[in-house]
């Protein structure tokens, strides 16, 4: 297990990604529907995920892919909803999944986005 975590761990993040990550907790701070948003230790423990699903599907750098696939369960449950949103049996879930449609993805198409620094060295397919 720690051979894993240890691997995941240096998975590649392009800095493209760490501000994507931010851009999802400031997006869960700025909601008019959340009162109180998803905190720095949930874009860190969001990354982490992101990284292991990269590692599982066999890549050394993490795609926004990776992130949206894991967004909604990391942030959902971190999330504190104004009393109108429960009211209208709006789910944190759902917030977060607007929230994804809603945030620009760095690198246009998810599936393309890869490290800056692999593009340079030509180890990627552009």
């Amino acid at each position: 297990m720690a051979e894993l975590q240890t691997a995941a761990a240096a998975v590649e993040a392009d800095r493209r990604i760490l501000t994507y990550i931010v851009d999802l907790l400031t997006a869960t701070r700025q909601h008019p529907r959340i009162t109180v948003g998803a905190s720095p230790r949930a874009g860190l423990d969001l990354l982490a995920v992101a990284k292991a699903h990269a590692l599982l599907e066999g890549r050394d750098y993490v795609l926004p892919d990776d992130v949206k696939t894991h967004a909604v369960s990391v942030l959902a449950h971190r999330l504190t909803l104004t009393p109108e949103t429960w009211v209208r049996d709006i789910s944190a879930a759902q917030l977060v999944t607007d929230i994804l449609a809603e945030t620009a993805v760095p690198g246009g198409p998810s599936t393309t986005s890869q490290p800056e620094s692999r593009r340079q060295h030509g180890a990627l397919r552009s």
